[in-house]
């Protein structure tokens, strides 16, 4: 092994470094402030949907089962994987399982780009991987994303090597299969591709028995995870609520249309929903992809090789179904976008092949081209502290009286829930009974929410009841609601918490080109009725500028 290819491998190491330090959200090194460094409370604030996870992921270790004790509609493994980074070590544990994720993704994403590319772009390609699905939050679809490119690496084997696959391999990529869908079933478009293509070259082919047998072990690689998991939750007195849960509600439920309607919604794409936001979704989702779509088309048009062509046009596919099923109810995409790393991976490869070629005869395109791949990662190669001061200094350029005290250093927006969880830490025990909506409060405080529906189903609406501002009404309500208007001042059991917390105020917020601050409009009222019995039956004991904590009066 010669210099040059050292140097190479110690590039993507450094890469892979670089980004579970400073990329990874749960990163305790992501900031280090002296006056409190390495806190979990610093530099790795996360969205909503993660503090959920984290939270939910944490009552595990507590004795309490997803979907039975609270809910949530994600896949059980993901729970399972985040309370296992919780009994390492809180955050720093989750941290060291998304490092490790990271460089298996890097290991898998080079071994893949290598089976058609050189080893330079190669690398490149696999930085580029590793360094855009980083920058996502910790979730189902960032974890899920080593899994997706590990079986990658064995459908581009399986399609260059004569429609072949070892024993072992088979039973890899069933193992992947099954762990990816018990995190998030919409997540499955490439084992769909892969299914199809071994079914039809093996009848094509007359291989009956080694169809036979590689599905056995396809199954077998299945069954190692599937059956673990539901053994847990059957045991556990889980899995009822598993299959209400997880399977009914994400498949029929979760939407703005009855279940068959919503269930078409993984069938007839987006734009069919007849909406303006649902366009604008579906070509948002058809734009952003259309380069790699058309390198994917191109490459299979002027592929002389059949088992290439077959692979560009697999691609192609397996590209498609990620954009139809990831976007299929309407999410926004770029949240949603990290998990198609495997599906931009070969792109990347090829792309800095061709950009190599080139630099030896048109530099200065070349140079352009490179920059241009480089696009998705270039806020990556900006370690946070640069960025919390560039954030800044916007905001005092646009409103010099902005108050930045409320974003705290480093930036964050949830120093309310901070301040908030650090007094339920300091002065309630334990088990205190606690209500309100905010699982970045619980997470912080180390505390259990009293009521098992903070994040429950609501009651079922008439369909397509008038609303001003919606042409459906949701078949669910929201949590706010119904936590605030049904289950606010009482649990499931009927027993009033000993505290309660209220939101007065939404987070602060960064608008895109300008600092915004509280306005009376964005105050969060609950009725009158609730601030009726709290005024009768609890003490405000503490206040900051966006929470109320109430204690209940003495008996």
């Amino acid at each position: 092994m010669n210099t040059k290819h050292i140097g190479l491998k110690i590039l993507l190491t450094g890469v892979v470094c670089f980004a579970a330090l400073f990329n990874l959200r749960t990163s305790p090194f992501r900031y280090i402030v002296p006056a409190a460094p390495f806190t979990e409370c610093l530099g790795n604030q996360q969205t909503n949907d993660t503090y959920i996870y984290l939270y939910t992921g944490g009552l595990i270790p507590k004795g309490l089962m997803p979907y039975r004790d609270f809910f949530d509609h994600k896949g059980p493994l993901l729970y399972l994987i985040v309370a296992l980074g919780i009994s390492l070590g809180r955050m720093a544990g989750v941290w060291l399982v998304e490092s490790l994720f990271l460089f298996v993704s890097a290991y898998f994403a080079y071994k893949t780009a290598r089976l058609l590319a050189g080893r330079a772009a190669s690398v490149l390609a696999a930085s580029l991987a590793v360094l855009w699905y980083s920058l996502g939050q910790m979730s189902p679809d960032t974890l899920a994303v080593p899994l997706l490119l590990a079986s990658l690496y064995s459908l581009v084997r399986f399609i260059l090597n004569g429609w072949t696959i070892g024993r072992a391999e088979t039973l890899g990529v069933g193992v992947s299969f099954a762990s990816v869908f018990f995190m998030k079933m919409n997540l499955i478009s490439l084992w769909l591709v892969f299914v199809i293509l071994a079914t039809v070259s093996s009848i094509a082919g007359r291989r009956y028995l080694f169809l036979l047998d590689r599905t056995l072990f396809f199954l077998l690689g299945a069954a190692l995870v599937t059956l673990p998991v539901l053994a847990w939750l059957w045991f556990r007195g889980g899995f009822d609520d598993f299959v209400r849960v997880y399977l009914k509600f994400n498949l029929t439920d979760y939407g703005d249309r009855p279940p068959f309607g919503n269930s078409l919604l993984y069938f007839v794409p987006a734009i069919f929903r007849r909406t303006p936001q649902a366009f604008r979704y579906w070509a948002f989702y058809f734009c952003y992809n259309l380069p790699a779509f058309l390198t994917y088309l191109f490459m299979f048009l002027h592929e002389k090789e059949r088992p290439r062509k077959i692979l560009y046009a697999s691609l192609a596919a397996v590209l498609l179904l990620s954009v139809h099923f990831i976007g299929a109810k309407g999410f926004h995409f770029i949240y949603y976008c990290y998990p198609m790393t495997a599906d931009y991976l070969v792109f990347f490869a090829v792309a800095f092949e061709f950009i190599l070629r080139l630099f030896a005869r048109r530099r200065a395109a070349a140079t352009a081209l490179f920059f241009l791949m480089a696009v998705p990662v270039l806020r990556a190669a900006v370690i946070p502290p640069v960025s919390d001061w560039l954030t800044r200094q916007r905001i005092l350029r646009t409103d010099p009286t902005a108050d930045l005290s409320l974003l705290g250093r480093p930036v964050r927006t949830d120093r309310a829930a901070l301040d908030l969880a650090r007094y339920l830490r300091e002065n309630t025990s334990p088990d205190a009974r606690i209500n309100g909506v905010g699982c970045a409060v619980y997470w912080y405080a180390d505390r259990v929410c009293t009521c098992p529906h903070l994040y429950e189903e609501g009651e079922k609406v008439p369909f397509r009841e008038k609303l001003p501002l919606s042409r459906f009404q949701p078949m669910t309500l929201l949590p706010a609601q119904r936590s605030y208007n049904l289950t606010f001042c009482e649990d499931s059991a009927g027993n009033p918490p000993e505290y309660i917390f209220e939101q007065r105020h939404r987070n602060v917020r960064l608008g895109k080109e300008r600092f915004e601050p509280e306005r009376e409009d964005r105050i969060i009222k609950t009725s009158p009725e609730i601030e009726e019995r709290l005024a009768a039956e609890y003490d405000l004991v503490y206040r900051n500028e966006q929470y109320d904590l109430y204690r209940r009066k003495a008996r």
